[in-house]
């Protein structure tokens, strides 16, 4: 299955808060992208988190990195994308 990201704009969401479990104080930053999934009619809206200092990803089109999945808690697999511009992996399969 293919996955194409579509960001739009450089805004970044950031929000702020304390967690009721812990006590800690968390900021969360996201961007808002559209990813196309499979040959499915039209893009659907999504949020990519972004690391702390971290830039927002530039308007473009974007695939996931590998490093993108990993293995959770009791050997899940997880997905937190990470994007590479769609151009600069078109030229690495090439």
């Amino acid at each position: 299955m293919k996955l194409i990201f579509e960001i739009h704009s450089t805004f970044v969401n950031e929000r702020t808060g304390k967690s009721a479990r812990t006590g800690n104080d968390y900021k969360l930053r996201e961007q808002e992208a559209w990813v196309q999934i499979g040959d499915a009619p039209y893009p659907q809206k999504t949020k990519v988190m972004l690391d702390e200092g971290q830039a927002a990803y530039a308007p473009g089109k974007y695939m996931l990195h590998e490093r993108s999945f990993s293995i959770g808690k009791y050997d899940s697999l997880q997905c937190q994308p990470f994007l590479v511009p769609l151009a600069a992996q078109v030229q690495k399969t090439a």
